[in-house]
């Protein structure tokens, strides 16, 4: 394994259908609703935040039907390639290398004229990074508590951050978001000049008011993610439930803000990670 001095893992994936890319059981990509109609998703993704320390992680390509199908067909395809780079711009082009294999489903169809409802991909990959973050690792177990009470408090819990939202107030945000935030700066390296590159852009973003899409607590599921260890609640056509109206829908659709919760221990509940 190649030595670099911060180390960031990057994952590309092409996906030519729905789907849900999940490193350590968390999703990078959620990748469903009218945009899967046509094309497909292209795109690297920075994947250090879920890596949370050095050694094995698995990396999971869930395949779904397009908006509009039922099954898969032999037109539908998803691959991933894998790559690392130092973090330092000034290097990061002449430091990236392939660190594992590309995995894919069949390029030539999943079985031509057998329809799949779902189709996974997976494979483990190796790490090494310079950090062990204080993420979710030694959380609460929340899929072992009862789910209809749980349901209820993260219900709560995304209505405190709805009413955050709607009076767009970007500092009590930042407040709500303050674990997950120190989280990213440490797994991507954040200085003080990108940290408040940061903050300017979440503020430029709540400062356009926006108008918020309601919460429409009735096509809401709760899912479990990170072996249980984190939840969030999702709509039933597989979009984030806190979302801004575009400012043009034309050229752009609804900008998504995804969140998701764990249990520290009983004491503190709740919080955004």
């Amino acid at each position: 394994m190649n030595k670099l001095e911060r180390p960031l893992y990057t994952i590309d994936p092409h996906i030519y259908c729905s789907g849900t890319i999940l490193v350590n059981d968390i999703p990078v990509i959620d990748w469903y609703g009218n945009q899967t109609e046509d094309g497909g998703y292209l795109g690297a993704l920075d994947i250090n935040h879920v890596l949370l320390q050095s050694g094995q992680c698995r990396v999971v390509g869930k395949m779904f039907p397009r908006k509009g199908q039922k099954t898969l067909t032999e037109e539908e395809a998803m691959l991933i390639d894998f790559y690392c780079a130092d973090a330092d711009p000034k290097i990061w082009k002449s430091s990236i290398y392939k660190f594992h294999p590309k995995i894919e489903s069949p390029w030539s169809g999943l079985s031509e004229n057998i329809n799949y409802p779902y189709f996974e991909i997976a494979t483990e990959i190796e790490v090494e990074l310079p950090f062990v973050l204080d993420g979710w690792q030694n959380s609460v177990d929340l899929s072992k508590l009862d789910k209809n009470v749980l349901k209820e408090k993260v219900l709560e819990y995304y209505r405190q951050i709805h009413a955050v939202l709607k009076e767009h107030n970007a500092g009590k945000f930042l407040e709500l978001s303050r674990e997950k935030q120190k989280l990213q700066e440490q797994a991507f390296y954040f200085n003080e000049e990108r940290r408040q590159s940061f903050k300017e852009g979440l503020t430029a973003l709540f400062n356009q008011n926006l108008e918020l899409e309601p919460l429409n607590e009735n096509e809401l599921k709760l899912e479990f993610l990170g072996y249980g260890k984190l939840v969030r609640l999702m709509k039933l056509d597989g979009s984030q439930p806190l979302q801004f109206k575009s400012p043009n829908p034309k050229e752009q659709s609804n900008i998504e803000l995804e969140i998701k919760l764990h249990v520290r221990n009983a004491e503190k509940g709740l919080s955004i990670i």
